[in-house]
């Protein structure tokens, strides 16, 4: 069984959100986008932790900020009936297929979308956060706006008029004290979800912020090792008590024990009087302890060392953490099974070295592994969110999901979604070639691609030169498909991963490709998001020659030819008089075959600062100009 649809109203960034999901699903997206909120909003629902009990019930910060705002704007503008206005709700609606029989006993009263054979395959819990039943909006409307009546009255109203909007909003209160929560089963309006089987599923949380130190040790019930150790039947830890049963005679015979005994005593027969019913003898019980008192002993060490981890670096003792939780979830026989579990890690990548975050992600799938049944495992469902591009590229594509903003409400894009059978070259490209660098364009906002090595290395140089910003700080995703690869990219734009795409490419004019870039300017002109530009001459170079063949421009390159081609370079820039343009040809020929020693010089020499006056080449300006534009205002 697995979440296999997830809708988000209200919670926290989140509007409206809807997001599919998968056995294992893979999470990216830049900061900010709500991939921990994503996590938090399924243990509304599912998790059994005292921590989430709490967080079931909101507070007003847990609330989408646009929607509390809109409900206060409303409360302030008086021409707006008290009748009309509507209180939000917060609302979870996870969406359950796949199931075993044996699950099916837990989820039956949820079950609401039938087949046409007459049987169920989905089923579906949703929380809910909303006002109380006898809450009056209508009350709570009038009596703030009398609040702001009198305020007026008191402090006068151009005191009033003069404060700022948020100073007016913040005048308002949001009824939080008011709302209640509730998890339902079924279709919409469905009855109470009971306690006893929502305790038959879990959630298990690793966030990012997790101090693996502290879950390493099992001194307490709610962490992690004892969890794992508290697994087993008391049974299987029986042989331990057994090695304790001697340790009463043990203490018996203890001379220090004794001689601790008799000081007790003597002291007692000089304070206390000895009766025939009573003496002034004492002795020391052992209490035998439980097997959770032994098991809360327990804490690890890891290495030949026998290393405490409080003496581990952060990385190890992470992969520690990590390895303990894998081995509890891989344990699908556990003799304290639940049903099902569901499992959200957030940034597994945290401490770890790039070859270590490769080697945990292919473990991951693995961990799916059904190895009896040979199929995906049933009782577990694992969500992981990631900024790793090394934790993206080993994680099948397939369920890999990128989260992405347009305007205020996120998106979702699985990263082959839309690709269909037609397709098959095109997927085969990205699943090899989709690198650690080339995943970077989902956790960017705009992404440019390039043809070549030299424009990789001049491009941030020129468009740091135009904006005085780096591409980084523009969230810009520089890629080299090297080649003729635009289309398997551009494909992915088009079929939903809707964020900005700019393609400079070669004009390739009398050659055998001189058709391409026609070709991809046609074939994406209908898709909003993408353009195509061209360069003027046949190359990136040469455009980049013409643009600078005089002036300030020209003594960049001539530095530049001379570092590149000491010898002949040297010779050409002295065969020129003063007022003498650069011939393009001639410099191109002098480049042509150390094109990226060209650009690795170029690129060097406008970092220095000292060249701002260099001209970019108009087509790549009109490239960054479509980038720079808001997105609704790409078609213009």
């Amino acid at each position: 069984m697995y979440i296999s649809k997830l809708k988000i109203e209200n919670y926290r960034n989140f509007k409206e959100f809807e997001i599919e999901l998968k056995p294992l699903t893979l999470i990216i997206g830049e900061n900010n986008v709500g991939k921990s909120n994503l996590l938090d909003a399924i243990g509304l629902i599912f998790s059994q932790d005292v921590s989430f009990f709490k967080k079931r019930s909101l507070e007003t910060s847990d609330i989408n900020t646009d929607i509390v705002k809109s409900l206060k704007e409303q409360i302030l503008d008086f021409s707006i009936t008290p009748d009309e206005i509507e209180y939000p709700s917060i609302r979870v609606e996870a969406t359950l297929k796949d199931w075993t029989p044996e699950q099916s006993s837990v989820i039956g009263d949820w079950m609401c979308a039938q087949s046409e054979s007459g049987a169920f395959s989905e089923a579906k819990l949703t929380y809910n956060f909303s006002p109380i039943s006898n809450f009056n909006s209508v009350e709570d409307v009038t009596e703030q706006r009398g609040f702001i009546t009198k305020f007026i009255a008191d402090k006068g109203k151009s005191v009033y008029e003069s404060l700022g909007k948020n100073e007016k909003l913040n005048l308002i209160n949001f009824p939080i004290s008011k709302y209640y929560y509730g998890i339902s089963g079924g279709e919409e309006g469905g009855s109470q979800a009971s306690n006893y089987h929502l305790n038959q599923l879990k959630f298990e949380l690793l966030d990012a912020l997790r101090d693996a130190k502290r879950e390493l040790s099992a001194s307490s019930n709610g962490r992690l090792l004892f969890r794992v150790l508290n697994s087993k039947e008391e049974i299987e830890y029986q042989e331990l008590k057994a090695e304790l049963a001697n340790l009463q005679s043990a203490i018996d015979n203890n001379q220090a024990l004794q001689d601790i005994k008799a000081g007790i005593s003597t002291q007692l027969d000089k304070i206390s009087l000895e009766t025939e019913d009573e003496n002034n003898l004492v002795d020391f019980l052992f209490s035998m302890p439980n097997v959770s008192d032994l098991l809360k002993k327990l804490s690890l060490i890891y290495g030949s060392g026998a290393t405490l981890i409080d003496y581990n670096g952060t990385g190890r003792n992470n992969l520690l953490f990590m390895s303990l939780m894998l081995s509890y979830l891989e344990d699908s026989n556990q003799s304290k099974k639940v049903y099902w579990r569901v499992v959200g890690i957030e940034e597994p990548e945290a401490h770890l070295h790039p070859n270590l975050q490769n080697h945990l992600a292919q473990n991951f799938e693995n961990l799916m592994k059904d190895e009896k049944a040979e199929e995906t495992r049933k009782d577990l469902q694992v969500i992981i969110t990631s900024h790793s591009t090394h934790i993206t590229t080993k994680i099948d594509f397939d369920n890999t999901v990128a989260l992405y903003k347009e305007g205020n409400k996120v998106e979702t894009h699985y990263v082959l979604g839309g690709f269909t059978s037609k397709k098959a070259k095109e997927l085969k490209y990205l699943k090899k070639y989709f690198d650690a660098i080339n995943t970077n364009m989902f956790y960017s906002r705009k992404i440019l691609l390039v043809e070549g090595i030299s424009e990789q290395l001049v491009i941030p140089a020129l468009h740091k030169l135009h904006f005085r910003k780096t591409m980084e700080a523009k969230s810009i995703c520089l890629i080299n498909v090297n080649g003729l690869a635009f289309r398997n990219f551009l494909e992915i734009v088009k079929n939903g991963y809707f964020q900005k795409c700019l393609v400079l490419t070669d004009s390739d004019t009398g050659t055998k490709t001189e058709n391409r870039a026609d070709d991809l300017i046609k074939d994406y002109n209908d898709v909003s998001q993408i353009d195509v530009q061209k360069t003027t001459l046949s190359t990136f170079e040469k455009d980049l020659i013409e643009a600078n063949k005089d002036g300030n421009g020209a003594k960049c390159l001539k530095l530049v030819i001379q570092k590149v081609r000491p010898n002949s370079g040297k010779v050409y820039v002295e065969s020129l008089n003063d007022g003498d343009l650069i011939d393009v040809e001639a410099f191109f020929g002098l480049i042509e075959k150390h094109k990226s020693s060209f650009a690795y010089e170029l690129m060097v020499t406008l970092d220095s600062g000292k060249h701002d006056d260099f001209v970019v080449p108009k087509y790549i300006i009109d490239g960054f100009d479509f980038l720079e534009r808001p997105k609704s205002s790409t078609n213009a």
